[in-house]
């Protein structure tokens, strides 16, 4: 009877862990980092951005104009957004609540000595299939987009 009783404890426990077993959230960022100067790699996004047959469609230099409004020493912050109305489209069609993603950002930072280059990812684990299949392309464009910039 010991036996039974303590299979059955050890079952139970293994069930347990595998219900509280969670999932790690997905990632819906991509970041790297080089230590080229700052405005070397914001050359590189643009090259980067446009040799994709992506339009940029604005560019906030933030860290820059409060430099020169507050007139004090501050580090270089900036975002890129950008577009292709053929992937846009392309989408908008599998998903019209995707339009919460767009445009598509790249955030790049000055830090200790580095530049930081982020950018968002598309959610791949959602439960439109074809949804998930577009995202998984364009976030491999996006990290190219990164990689690039970064690279020495």
């Amino acid at each position: 009877m010991r036996l039974f009783s303590g299979s059955i404890v050890a079952l139970l426990l293994i069930i347990l862990l595998g219900c509280t077993a969670q999932k790690q959230p997905e990632r819906l960022y991509y970041q790297a980092e080089t230590t080229k100067p700052y405005q070397d790699v914001l050359a590189e996004l643009e090259l980067a951005i446009t040799e994709r047959n992506f339009r940029i469609t604005g560019h906030n230099k933030i860290g820059s104009v409060i430099r020169e409004r507050e007139n004090i020493g501050f580090p270089d912050y900036d975002t890129i957004q950008f577009c292709n109305l053929t992937l846009a489209r392309e989408m908008l069609e599998i998903s019209p609540e995707s339009i919460i993603y767009m445009p598509c950002n790249v955030a790049v930072r000055s830090e200790n000595g580095k530049v930081i280059v982020t950018t968002h990812l598309l959610p791949t684990r959602s439960p439109n299939p074809r949804m998930n299949e577009f995202a998984r392309k364009m976030n491999e464009k996006l990290k190219q987009i990164v990689d690039f910039a970064v690279e020495d």
